[in-house]
C-alpha cells in the first residue's frame, strides 16, 4: 500500500511555508513562529527543529521543539523555553465537520510525528498551546500527561465592568496619585524593574540580561509587541509590561514593578489601558497567563478573566 505522507524537519527554506501554517492553523500563536523559535534557540544556546507532516506535498501540520544535549550524552527535545511557555504541535484547519474524521486526521498528523521524535530524542517534553485539548494521542501511547492553566481575557469597549469592585477602585486610586502611562522602548529601564520583581521574592531571575535584552529587542524590532511603563507624578518608573501578539490574540508575555510604589495602583492602571488600546486597534482577547503561579493569580483572578486549561505530555526513554 503506498503511502501518501511524510513526516520530515524543515529546512530554512520552508520556515515561510511553516509559518503560513501557523497563522492558519487554530492551534498556532507567536510562540510557533520561526523567527521566534529560531531567535529564543540562538539566545538559548539550543537548536530549533521544526517537523512537518506532508500529505500530498501540502504541509498538514507540524511541531516545533528546541532540542539540547544533556550532560553531552542525552538528547533531549522540549516544546517550551525561557520566556516560551508552550508551542509544539499545530494543524491545518479542517473542512470536515464529522468528529470521527476530525479526529482520525488529527490522531495520525500527532502519532506519525511522535514516531519520528521516539527515533531521535531519549527524553520528550511537549507542552501544547490552549489549542490542542486532545491529547489521547500522547496518553494512550503511555506519554506522561501535565495540565497547566493560563487566564484569557475578553477586550470590548466596556471592559471596567467586567473588573472586580477592588480592580475598579484600585484603577481610581492610579489616576488620584496621577500616574502616567505611556508606550516606550527602554530595555534597560525595564531590565531594572524586572531584577526588583524578583528581588522582593529573594529569586534570581530567571533569564540573563543578555537574554532579556535581545528578546525584547528582537519584539519590538519585528513589531511583535511593545513596551508600555508607568510613572509616578515625579517620572519615577512604578511599574512596566511588554506585551506581545500574533494575528489571533494579544499575550501578555512580561511584566515588572516597583516593590516601593506597590500600593499606588500603577500595575492595575497601566493594564486597564493597555487593554483599552489594544481593543481600539482590533483585538478581542488576550492571553494574560499567570495561571500557574499561585502568588499571580490572585491578582490576575481579580480581572474576572476565563481559566484555561493547556496540556503537556512526556516521555522518558533513558532517565
Amino acid at each position: 500500500m503506498a503511502i501518501d505522507h511524510e513526516v520530515r524537519i524543515l529546512t530554512q527554506d520552508e520556515y515561510p511555508l511553516w509559518d503560513t501554517l501557523v497563522m492558519k492553523s487554530p492551534q498556532g500563536t507567536i510562540f510557533h513562529s520561526s523567527k521566534w523559535v529560531k531567535t529564543c534557540a540562538e539566545l538559548s544556546l539550543k537548536k530549533e527543529i521544526l517537523y512537518g507532516f506532508f500529505r500530498n506535498d501540502n504541509l498538514e501540520g507540524g511541531c516545533s521543539v528546541y532540542s539540547y544535549k544533556k550532560y553531552h550524552l542525552f538528547s533531549i527535545a522540549e516544546s517550551n523555553a525561557s520566556m516560551t511557555p508552550y508551542g509544539g504541535y499545530i494543524l491545518a484547519p479542517q473542512e470536515s465537520s464529522k468528529v470521527r474524521e476530525k479526529e482520525h486526521i488529527s490522531k495520525t498528523i500527532i502519532s506519525e510525528i511522535n514516531k519520528e521524535l521516539i527515533k531521535k530524542f531519549h527524553y520528550i517534553k511537549i507542552v501544547n498551546s490552549p489549542g490542542i485539548s486532545d491529547i489521547r494521542p500522547f496518553v494512550w501511547n503511555r506519554w506522561k500527561p501535565s495540565i497547566y492553566y493560563a487566564y484569557f481575557f475578553d477586550l470590548n469597549d466596556h471592559i471596567e465592568e467586567n473588573f472586580s469592585k477592588n480592580v475598579r477602585r484600585t484603577i481610581r486610586k492610579g489616576q488620584k496619585l496621577d500616574i502616567t502611562t505611556k508606550k516606550e522602548n527602554d530595555s534597560d529601564l525595564y531590565y531594572t524593574l524586572y531584577c526588583k520583581t524578583y528581588e522582593k521574592q529573594h529569586l534570581t531571575p530567571p533569564v540573563s540580561k543578555k537574554f532579556l535584552l535581545k528578546m525584547i529587542n528582537f519584539i519590538i524590532s519585528n513589531n511583535l509587541g511593545e513596551m508600555w511603563i508607568a510613572r509616578t507624578p515625579t517620572g519615577e518608573p512604578a511599574a512596566a509590561e511588554i506585551v506581545i501578539w500574533d494575528n489571533k490574540f494579544a499575550h501578555r508575555w512580561s511584566a515588572a514593578s516597583d516593590e516601593r510604589f506597590k500600593d499606588a495602583g500603577a500595575t492595575t492602571l497601566l493594564l486597564f489601558e493597555i487593554f483599552q488600546d489594544l481593543f481600539q486597534r482590533g483585538f478581542r482577547e488576550i492571553n494574560l497567563m499567570a495561571g500557574n503561579t499561585p502568588h499571580l493569580t490572585k491578582f490576575i483572578s481579580s480581572f474576572n478573566p476565563r481559566l484555561v486549561p493547556y496540556y503537556g505530555v512526556e516521555k522518558f526513554f533513558i532517565f
